[in-house]
């Protein structure tokens, strides 16, 4: 038996996914962004769990049959991320013995993609603040990873929405470090095998594309203390980079669902002047120059449809199959998008429910928006008519 509940735009589930799932719209959902119950780690003490089967490949098994309905529901360019943690075994297992690494998310990675999936990252959130282990003969875990599974090759991905602050301490002097640039000032230097460096680089400036560099597949994210009874709460900082990069901070056409598409002017930089066009600027300089000397700057201009529907948006849409203590739809609603949250126990769908509502509570009792404050927000950047 199935409860749903709505929060503004968050609709929480209590249910088992396992059945949540079918009764969902195909293609409805833009992003996945969940954490399944870790293999043979905790008992969460509620019929129909995950977590507790007797072999790995038992645990495996049954979360490729309940991503093999997410990837149904999941639109075709849509992303899911799954953050899954290793686990030892405790006891004898077929296969393995006591002490062993099981390898959970490399066995679960590699079902998924046999099942269909394409594994585009494993990206690894590694912990400043670990949780203590009382072993003494393997270092401490100190890391989880984060899966990026896509339906197909082409998908939406906003990689301008999720850039990092450029950091390269070995380039910096305060000189230039103060006027926000890195700074090579020995030619020595390239000796030592600078990646992307090809000529001698002394009195060279190096700049950056102001919005930060690439987003890294190593994400270094503390734990965040949390009051309730749930004992792993993924950072809300890890939801909210999946969920921007995952979908369109525009939103998405509300009779399609296709997601809006940021555009962008790119400019190039060659000998302290810029360029509209690339090989405007490598002839800037002739072949004296290399892609060092060619530091891109990109800034958003506006957002187009990817559809021809010409109707309002409405926000994307985000899953979550294995809600917990709700920190997807949490963020979600904080970065204005509709979510989903299914969870199985009513203790942890409490929590979520509690903790949706504090955060928001002038829309704790209001029914899904029509018009939704993202699509208003939308709508004062929308191209005039013609």
């Amino acid at each position: 038996m199935t409860r749903t509940e709505h929060i503004g735009d968050a609709t929480l589930i209590l249910g088992d996914c396992r059945e949540v799932l079918p009764a969902l719209a195909a293609d409805s959902v833009h992003c996945v962004v969940t954490s399944p119950p870790y293999y043979g780690l905790r008992d969460y003490a509620v019929a129909g769990q995950l977590g507790l089967e007797a072999t790995p490949e038992q645990w495996v098994a049954e979360l490729v049959a309940v991503f093999a309905e997410v990837r149904r529901v999941l639109r075709p360019d849509g992303t899911c991320w799954v953050n899954v943690r290793d686990s030892y075994a405790s006891a004898p297992l077929p296969g393995f013995k006591p002490k062993d690494l099981l390898m959970m998310p490399a066995r679960l990675a590699l079902a998924l993609q046999a099942d269909g999936w394409w594994l585009r990252s494993r990206i690894i959130w590694a912990k400043p603040n670990p949780m203590p282990e009382s072993v003494t003969d393997r270092p401490t875990s100190s890391y989880e990873e984060v899966l990026l599974l896509t339906r197909s090759a082409r998908y939406f991905y906003d990689a301008d929405a999720v850039r990092e602050a450029h950091d390269e301490p070995w380039r910096s002097t305060g000189k230039a470090e103060a006027r926000g640039f890195d700074y090579m000032p020995h030619s020595e230097d390239m000796t030592r095998g600078r990646a992307g460096i090809t000529r001698n680089a002394v009195n060279e400036v190096r700049l950056y594309n102001p919005p930060g560099r690439s987003c890294r597949n190593v994400w270094t994210i503390a734990t965040e203390a949390f009051p309730g009874s749930h004992y792993a709460t993924m950072p809300t900082e890890i939801v909210r980079r999946c969920i921007k990069a995952g979908t369109s901070e525009r939103g998405c056409c509300a009779a399609c669902g296709a997601p809006w598409l940021r555009q962008t002017q790119t400019k190039y930089r060659r000998h302290d002047r810029w360029f509209g066009d690339k090989q405007d600027a490598r002839h800037a300089r002739g072949s004296q120059g290399s892609s060092y000397n060619e530091p891109v700057e990109r800034t958003t201009t506006g957002w187009s449809p990817s559809c021809q529907c010409n109707v309002a948006t409405v926000p994307c849409a985000v899953l979550d199959p294995f809600s917990g203590a709700g920190t997807t739809a949490l963020v979600a609603g904080r970065l204005q998008r509709a979510a989903i949250g299914i969870e199985l126990s009513p203790a942890y769908h409490e929590i979520a429910r509690r903790r949706i509502a504090n955060d928001a509570p002038l829309l704790a009792y209001l029914p899904p928006a029509t018009d939704s404050v993202a699509a208003r927000i939308a709508d004062l950047f929308a191209e005039p008519a013609a």
